[in-house]
């Protein structure tokens, strides 16, 4: 059997600062480059041209499927990943997708990449790379989905995309007001449809704007039978936080502790009352929820959960509790692991030191400080915990 070309489409407008970091690197090794400019003003087409794009012009209509549907009728390549502009993907990455693909003439495939975030390092998986024919396409103004048949087979890759749209502050919040005027207008919005909701209540709470994202996620919470699972759990998370902006602790609890009861497998609704409960003063039941959130996975891909960053810290607030009730045994466990994750931060040495010195361990305690020191050098608990531990020695 034949094996299947990979191309590129990308919706661009006013890009010339982006391509260069995520069109360029492909160019040698995409089989097709599809560009749809939507009224660039700058260079952004006589760019992406210099890459080996085919450039078409596409009026920007509100409508982020039209776009990217406009792209995919002018590609030529048996399978397409989409990208935008402020995506990157090594050549070897793209390459590793296209070593993924099914030879033609079997069941076709959609190829599933992780989308990390920069700098906040959330991750999410996506449906990247797609085949041309059998009507795959996109829907949806805006938080456009991928609309295929049910033949297709899934593949999840180790292929990871950087999106670094969302770094500036400015940027960030101009394309959240841009998104939350397509979500309000939107057909599924007014209609009620769970994603849009939920969608539109996240929006608003990036933007802030926090009773009036409650209003969108509270009906998106309402709607459990028709709302996707990890969706309709992270709704409650930021309903959640959205009452804690406003001074509102109870009820933030209330909703942590309502997601706790329902969902009680879901790992980061275990984790985020956990950490509610410990920045209340409310030590013992942290510990009961954190202690059930270190023994179920805390990832969430679907909406882009942080799961080590999340996982570091339950363990860390783990270890602190069980150390002010003096059980350093059960926090050393916990503080190892911590390591296990992220073996130069300085926090989880200094914290075994700590016991250490505790337990009048003064060698332990100085060594676990010098690899402090080694990967902090100016960490000030360090270099005076190693002054008092050499004083003592």
């Amino acid at each position: 059997m034949a094996s299947p070309t990979l191309g590129v489409s990308m919706i661009v407008r006013d890009e010339t600062e982006n391509l260069p970091l995520s069109l360029k690197p492909l160019a040698d090794v995409a089989d097709d480059i599809v560009v749809v400019d939507t009224g660039s003003k700058d260079g952004t087409r006589s760019l992406a041209r210099e890459y080996g794009a085919r450039v078409f012009d596409f009026p920007w209509r509100d409508d982020f499927a039209a776009a990217r549907n406009q792209a995919l009728l002018s590609a030529r390549s048996d399978y397409i990943l989409w990208l935008d502009a402020d995506n990157s993907l090594a050549p070897e990455g793209f390459l590793r997708l296209k070593s993924a693909l099914p030879p033609l003439g079997g069941r076709g495939a959609i190829l599933m990449a992780l989308e990390k975030v920069l700098p906040q390092g959330d991750e999410l998986w996506q449906k990247r790379v797609f085949p041309l024919n059998g009507g795959t396409r996109f829907q949806g103004r805006i938080h456009e989905q991928l609309v295929h048949g049910e033949d297709l087979e899934i593949v999840f890759t180790d292929v990871t995309i950087s999106h670094w749209g969302y770094r500036d502050a400015a940027a960030a919040r101009k394309k959240g007001e841009r998104n939350l005027r397509l979500l309000l207008a939107a057909p599924e919005t007014l209609r009620g449809d769970p994603y849009y909701l939920y969608q539109a209540g996240r929006t608003l709470a990036n933007l802030r704007r926090w009773d009036e994202a409650l209003s969108f996620l509270q009906r998106t919470i309402a709607a459990r039978s028709a709302a996707p699972p990890s969706l309709w759990s992270h709704a409650h998370l930021l309903a959640a936080n959205c009452h804690k902006a406003q001074g509102r602790a109870e009820a933030a609890l209330e909703v942590l502790r309502r997601l706790a009861r329902l969902a009680p497998a879901y790992g980061p609704g275990r984790y985020f009352l956990g950490k509610f409960l410990y920045a209340e003063g409310l030590a013992d039941e942290a510990l009961a929820e954190l202690s059930a959130a270190s023994a179920l996975s805390l990832e969430d891909r679907v909406w882009g959960a942080n799961a080590p960053q999340m996982e570091f810290t339950c363990l860390s607030l783990l270890a602190k509790i069980l150390r002010d009730r003096g059980e350093g045994l059960k926090a050393t466990a916990f503080l190892e692991r911590a390591l296990r994750l992220f073996p130069a931060h300085p926090e989880p040495r200094v914290a075994l030191a700590e016991i250490c010195l505790a337990e009048k361990k003064l060698s332990a305690a100085a060594d676990h400080l010098r690899l402090a020191l080694r990967d902090a050098p100016h960490h000030r608990r360090a270099r005076a915990l190693f002054a008092l531990a050499s004083e003592e020695a």
